[in-house]
């Protein structure tokens, strides 16, 4: 007689490993986190976490695709108000993973140090390419409408999506690495948001001042944390 699986707990507990790799991976590292401190962490044996993921690198697979998704729906529920101009369209999906971040913005600038090491190089190889196929289609969305209206001048709209995604996954990148340095100054921060901000826009064929990548209060909030 084949054995009945709850799923209610069955998810319940998956989840739970879920939860103890990001909180590993957020404190030392994914290179370093193993099996048995999952198991610890989670409160089960290690032999059990291999009847919910096959091996390290499939649970990987699957907290990024739980955190892309997680991403993506807070960004889609930014967009649902039908008939907005694709430019406010942007704006909103921008000012979403803006407020998205800063909302976690303790967490994740306890983060950078652990996140940029080496033991995280997989953790970023893998995540970023995950993000980019689940905002890319919204960023491509707005696009074709932006067409639709006159306001963008763009000839590959689909793509255009991905590029704007890299855009946008590159100042994270530059902004995590000017943080991490003590040297730096807000002016360097504010140059940087407003390169990629000039970049988006020539991208879109829209004239400087359409986009507001970072806008200045959530900016001034991020450096008066400091």
């Amino acid at each position: 007689m084949a054995r009945t699986v709850n799923a209610t707990a069955y998810a319940a507990r998956r989840d739970a490993f879920l939860d103890a790799a990001q909180h590993l991976i957020e404190t030392k590292g994914y290179a370093q986190m193993s099996v048995q401190e999952l198991a610890e962490r989670a409160g089960v044996s290690q032999g059990a976490f291999y009847h919910y993921f096959d091996s390290k690198p499939a649970l990987l697979e699957a907290l990024i695709e739980r955190a892309a998704a997680q991403l993506r729906a807070h960004l889609s529920t930014a967009l649902e108000e039908p008939g907005l101009p694709a430019v406010q369209q942007l704006q909103r999906f921008l000012s979403a993973l803006a407020g998205w971040k800063l909302a976690r913005r303790d967490a994740l600038m306890a983060l950078l140090t652990v996140w940029y090491c080496d033991d995280n190089a997989l953790v970023r190889q893998k995540m970023r390419p995950r993000l980019a196929d689940h905002m890319a289609p919204l960023l491509s969305a707005i696009v074709r409408s932006g067409m639709d209206e006159g306001a963008f001048s763009v000839r590959h709209p689909d793509q255009t999506g991905r590029v704007l995604v890299a855009l946008i996954q590159d100042l994270n990148d530059t902004l995590g690495e000017l943080f991490l340095t003590d040297r730096t100054t807000a002016v360097e921060i504010e140059h940087a948001v407003a390169a990629y901000t000039d970049a988006i826009e020539r991208v879109l064929g829209v004239s400087a001042g359409s986009v507001t990548l970072v806008d200045p209060t959530t900016l001034h909030d991020w450096l008066s944390k400091e």
